[in-house]
């Protein structure tokens, strides 16, 4: 599967434009079509006020394509009224798409597009989410950290990534964060990453049973430890990420962490 749409969730925000800053490299480097996806939740159109609201969000989507790193890159804009932003999925173009790039704010969020409706988006997106917390001027991946629980399902669920991962051929550090309160005998550990191997052929990668008080704060230690570039992990829904009591590790990675993460739902 190679990547052929990429939908960038745009409100206008600096935030916004370091993801579709990150697409672009990301689209100029696969040749595939950015779909930059503006919601527009005004009720009606009857109003003067909001009249001239839609022209000068029309106006303002016009002028995108001018941002000088988007020279050279296919560029489709989208205004989709009375959206909210997990329901952006009922839109066939957008549900088809191959990966989604959006920016955070963090725990902090924003009332627009960005901020806490970014977890809503990891816990419901059909496709790969990209999430990006800052300025990159030009987003390379070289060591990623794959944090997860290799159970089967996630062993599996790591295809999904492949595409998106594929395209920067990054050292992939496979780590399996142990706590006291889920505590896994290394043995176990090292046979459930063992056959993850089996099945994944791996150019470059370490493997590694990292202890920490929290997962949460393994994964992030983990990452910092090895300067990495990017976290990928899978998302279990609403159930949040491995099996464990705190729910949506995936959204309080999102949270907490500047590091882009790549998460996918299981």
């Amino acid at each position: 599967m190679s990547l052929h749409t990429i939908v960038v969730p745009y409100d206008f925000s600096e935030c916004a434009t370091d993801a579709l800053r990150v697409a672009a490299k990301i689209a100029r480097n696969t040749g595939a079509c950015i779909d930059v996806v503006h919601l527009y939740e005004q009720m009606t159109d009857f109003h003067t006020e909001n009249q001239k609201l839609r022209e000068d969000i029309e106006d303002r989507l016009e002028r995108i394509p001018q941002l000088p790193f988007l020279e050279g890159v296919e560029l489709k804009k989208f205004m989709l009224r009375q959206l909210t932003l997990t329901e952006m999925f009922k839109n066939e173009r957008i549900a088809k798409a191959d990966l989604i790039v959006m920016g955070s704010h963090g725990a902090t969020g924003l009332r627009g597009i960005v901020g806490s409706n970014t977890q809503r988006i990891v816990r419901s997106a059909p496709m790969p989410v990209l999430v990006i917390k800052h300025h990159i001027e030009d987003f390379e991946v070289n060591d990623l950290v794959y944090a997860s629980n290799f159970t089967p399902m996630d062993v599996e669920k790591f295809e999904a990534f492949r595409p998106v991962i594929d395209l920067w051929d990054p050292r992939i550090h496979l780590v399996k964060v142990n706590t006291p309160k889920n505590f896994e005998r290394s043995e176990d550990s090292s046979r459930a990453i063992d056959l993850f191997l089996q099945r994944h052929e791996l150019r470059k990668f370490t493997a590694t049973i990292y202890n920490d008080l929290s997962i949460e704060e393994g994964i992030l230690n983990f990452a910092r430890g090895i300067d990495a570039d990017m976290i990928a992990m899978a998302t279990h829904g609403r159930k949040g990420f491995f099996h464990v009591v705190n729910g949506s590790l995936t959204e309080d990675i999102v949270n907490h962490t500047t590091f882009p993460v790549l998460s996918v739902k299981l």
